[in-house]
């Protein structure tokens, strides 16, 4: 299952400075139907150096509640319904645009999916790290830039630094992306899907630094995959997203080991047969709900085979099982 091997747990799980806290956060997009609550109550604590992991299908919310976090989500699509995130004393979701963008890109960075989109085409790698340090009040100075490039494995910095985007690879973009994160030493990086539009060949070597700039820096990590090789290599404590909601929340090696929910079971299994190259691939029978089909319920139940006609009757209260927290009523009638 896992295709890039173990590594030592960080020890962030010892770490007791809280660094960020949301709570019920809650996510609208406008449609033709009229506006859907795509995130349905998202809530997630990260203490100072360590890596979480938010993993779940294309769809499940992962992306969406993270974004929001720092209020990324365009107004002419959808709102931020209700929930707060304090970071450092600070509710983010109150905080002025002018306020967010002295805290974006300084003290909490995003690492996009698409790195080539994200970086101008029309400037040199050099100019665009350039204006994020003069955004932030902070010189533009060559040498740390090509010290950050090299940080981030470029060796070959004073030439990528007069380069465009398109001259480059998408490795090489990827890390370009990740040195503009870093240039000014956030102290949370949110990356979304780092690898998944890069050779695989390439994908260790962009997890390896991520892992190695978060111990270094005791730099907090949130990374978004659907990948549980990904997430048993990176992180400390892994969330399960499905349908606007976290389903199952716990230490890495617990969930790996010890799934509690149905459909982390599902997709364990689904990782193991793939892994093991098995001739009939395992799937999860059906299709995740889009927003227009969420209802008051949970939201695995038509998937679910150990589902039950109470698992209809409201969406499952989060139930704390010695650390972690799972929704599923077959744990509330404990």
């Amino acid at each position: 299952m896992d295709r890039f091997g173990q590594v030592e747990m960080s020890g962030a799980e010892n770490m007791m400075e809280k660094l960020l806290d949301v709570k019920d956060l809650r996510v609208s997009f406008y449609g033709d139907k009229g506006s859907v609550q795509v995130v349905r109550g998202f809530d997630i604590s990260l203490h100072k150096g360590e890596v979480v992991g938010i993993l779940g299908e294309s769809g499940s919310g992962k992306t969406v509640s993270s974004s929001s976090i720092i209020k990324l989500v365009d107004e002419s699509l959808g709102r931020i319904d209700s929930g707060e995130a304090i970071f450092k004393d600070k509710d983010l979701l109150k905080l002025s645009g002018k306020e967010l963008k002295g805290i974006r890109g300084n003290e909490i960075s995003y690492v996009f999916q698409n790195s080539s989109a994200a970086l101008s085409p029309y400037k040199r790698i050099g100019k665009q790290l350039g204006e994020v340090l003069k955004t932030h009040g902070l010189p533009d100075s060559k040498d740390h830039i090509l010290k950050t490039l090299e940080e981030v494995g470029l060796e070959d910095g004073e030439r990528i630094f007069h380069m465009y985007p398109f001259q480059l690879s998408g490795g090489q973009n990827q890390r370009i992306m990740i040195a503009q994160c870093i240039l000014c030493s956030p102290e949370l990086l949110i990356a979304d899907e780092p690898t998944s539009s890069i050779d695989a060949s390439l994908q260790k070597t962009i997890l390896d630094l991520l892992r190695d700039i978060s111990t270094r820096n005791q730099m907090s990590v949130i990374i978004i995959t659907h990948d549980f090789g990904v997430a048993k290599y990176l992180c400390d404590r892994l969330m399960v997203m499905y349908g606007g909601l976290v389903l199952e929340e716990g230490a890495i090696d617990e969930i790996l080991n010890s799934p509690l929910h149905p459909y982390t079971q599902e997709l364990m299994r689904c990782a193991r047969s793939l892994a093991e190259d098995d001739e009939t691939m395992y799937t999860i029978e059906g299709a995740p709900p889009t927003p227009y089909q969420f209802r008051d319920e949970c939201p695995f139940y038509s998937r679910c085979s150990l589902r039950e006609d109470a698992c209809r009757e409201g969406i499952p209260e989060r139930t704390d099982i010695d650390g972690r927290k799972v929704r599923c009523i077959k744990y509330e009638k404990r």
